[in-house]
């Protein structure tokens, strides 16, 4: 955390081998929750990677050393995720050439595992922010409850009931009939 102060104090001074240091830190982290994320495409994953690292140069003057920087790269790596899923919609053409691509025998399991992965991901938007966050830490980043509340800033207790309540409203939304039939 000390050592997080110093190199954002330095790269806000203009001191760009700070953050050489500060990306190097953290590029591995970032990366690895944007390609479970991203669903193993480690190309998407990337650019995302460098979307987040962008986003955090271009804002880096306004933020406050209030809590831990790990704690607000995350928050940074979540939003250009989500943002990216909430915009991202198949064409067509990228469904078509999915379907070309494919052995027939193993069409209608992916279009299926499209489709779970699909509800899944809007049935995980509508979420509140922090159940939301506690399973993406969870599940995509494979984090243990005592890291997810270190990085939550949350009791063990408080992090473990998010996770709770949230696969349960998960199960109730996909459970839902516009979910199981659309």
């Amino acid at each position: 955390m000390i050592e997080d102060y110093i190199l954002i104090r330095k790269i806000k001074s203009g001191d760009t081998e700070a953050w050489e240091k500060l990306v190097n830190k953290y590029y591995n982290q970032i990366f690895s929750f944007c390609v479970r994320r991203c669903l193993g495409d480690r190309v998407l994953a990337a650019d995302l990677t460098q979307d987040i690292f962008l986003k955090v140069i271009e804002n880096i003057d306004k933020y406050k050393f209030r809590g831990k920087f790990f704690n607000y790269l995350f928050t940074i790596t979540v939003n250009v995720c989500n943002n990216y899923y909430n915009k991202k919609k198949f064409t067509k053409f990228e469904l078509d050439e999915r379907v070309l691509n494919l052995g027939s025998e193993t069409i209608m399991t992916n279009l299926i595992t499209q489709e779970n992965i699909n509800q899944i991901q809007i049935a995980l938007n509508t979420l509140p922010d922090i159940q939301r966050e506690a399973l993406i830490l969870k599940y995509y980043n494979d984090l243990k409850v005592k890291d997810i509340a270190k990085i939550t800033g949350t009791s063990v207790p408080t992090s473990q009931s998010r996770i709770n309540q949230g696969l349960k409203k998960l199960r109730k939304l996909l459970d839902r009939e516009e979910f199981v039939n659309e």
